[in-house]
């Protein structure tokens, strides 16, 4: 039976979050965060449900491929991190329309756009770096281990990889440094104090403080 709010379209422009990955030396596209059940993806997708045989997506389940009608949205489907892409998508078949946003049942992926900063050091990235478990992310080439450039990546899933522009610059050298810095000594320098105080009262309670600021120090910095 066909319900009144499915919608059979041949082509919806739509936005979404992944990860890039290469499994047994394919480049996939991975859930942005980690679900037990959620499978990686090709350049051209057809969505199953893990769960059930119907056919997805279901109006009352949660299969299908997520994506939203705008990159302003992009919120709603995660935390924006180095390590995401954000993949320009047309979205086909069936599909079930949301306040902000789409599940559908076919899903082409058109650009696949990254970070353009190292997710380790922060400079400008220039190639994929390989993680464990195939994972790629953007570094520049002294960060990177086993690197792929970004043309090499695209030739091989079919899709333009490109890194934005419009990242802010990396940090100074001397400030990242002082930040490491500043995590090292200062957890130190109030275990030292407070040892010192514990062991001239005689009491643990100074070392339960101690850490609990070690604790604070490390949140707020």
């Amino acid at each position: 039976m066909t319900l009144p709010w499915d919608v059979f379209a041949t082509s919806i422009e739509a936005f979404k979050l992944a990860r890039l990955g290469l499994e047994h030396g394919e480049v996939v596209l991975r859930p942005a965060f980690y679900r037990q059940l959620g499978a990686s993806y090709g350049a051209v997708a057809h969505a199953s449900c893990p769960l059930s045989s119907h056919d997805a997506p279901d109006t009352g389940c949660s299969c299908g491929f997520y994506a939203v009608a705008d990159e302003g949205q992009l919120w709603r489907l995660g935390a924006d991190e180095p390590e995401l892409a954000v993949v320009e998508v047309e979205l086909s078949g069936r599909v079930i329309e949301h306040d902000h946003g789409y599940r559908a049942s076919d899903q082409r992926v058109r650009a696949v756009r990254v970070h353009g900063v190292c997710v380790r050091c922060g400079r400008h990235a220039e190639v994929f770096g390989q993680r464990r478990f195939g994972g790629l992310v953007p570094s520049c080439r002294r960060c990177a281990r086993r690197p792929i450039d970004a043309g090499a990546v695209g030739a091989v899933h079919g899709v333009p990889d490109r890194f934005t522009t419009d990242d802010p610059p990396p940090t100074s050298r001397a400030k990242r440094s002082e930040f490491v810095l500043a995590q090292m000594l200062v957890p130190i320098v109030i275990l030292l104090v407070t040892a010192v105080v514990a062991l001239a009262t005689n009491s643990g309670i100074p070392l339960a403080c101690g850490q609990l600021g070690i604790v604070v120090w490390l949140v707020t910095v």
